[in-house]
């Protein structure tokens, strides 16, 4: 019995031995930075970063000071701007969207970026007179122009705008 036990133990530890030998590490000369994990070789990168080695803000395209215009919606030349949001690496608040006021200040709204895309979730100002429903857009190519279609109520009426923000 004894002699069988250590019969199966020299065949386990040679196919560990020769599983080990096989094996090489995809990740060992893989630079994730601060903000990624090596997986099988590549960076996955935490939320709100991307690139090789997940250095790169995806918000970072996005942040900047733009002249807005609203053709569908009579609005035009408008000065906004678009921030790093203390809420999240992946969020940007955009601050005079659709020009809209609140007591005199410009509201802002939180958007959520994904790449080169932008989504903004319900969000409700002024005690609820102003009420962004849902918004998407996109930065185009050169990652200089970015286009934002949303739907929002404004003292009980709802409609959709698209906002195409120019960098100043």
């Amino acid at each position: 019995m004894k002699s069988r036990i250590l019969q199966i133990l020299g065949v386990a530890a040679i196919a560990t031995i020769g599983m080990v030998s096989c094996d090489t590490d995809a990740c060992k000369d893989v630079d994730c930075g601060m903000y990624g994990v090596c997986v099988d070789g590549d960076c996955e990168c935490d939320l709100g970063y991307e690139g090789v080695a997940c250095a790169t803000e995806s918000r970072a395209d996005f942040i900047g000071s733009y002249t807005a215009n609203e053709a569908d919606c009579n609005l035009v030349n408008f000065n906004t701007s678009m921030a790093a949001s203390s809420t999240g690496a992946d969020k940007i608040a955009i601050t005079g969207f659709g020009g809209f006021e609140c007591s005199g200040s410009p509201i802002v709204v939180i958007a959520t970026v994904s790449g080169n895309d932008v989504t903004i979730a319900s969000q409700s100002f002024c005690s609820e007179t102003i009420v962004v429903n849902s918004g998407s857009g996109s930065i185009n190519a050169s990652g200089t122009i970015v286009t934002i279609t949303y739907n929002a109520t404004f003292q009980g009426t709802t409609g959709n705008c698209t906002t195409v923000y120019t960098p100043l």
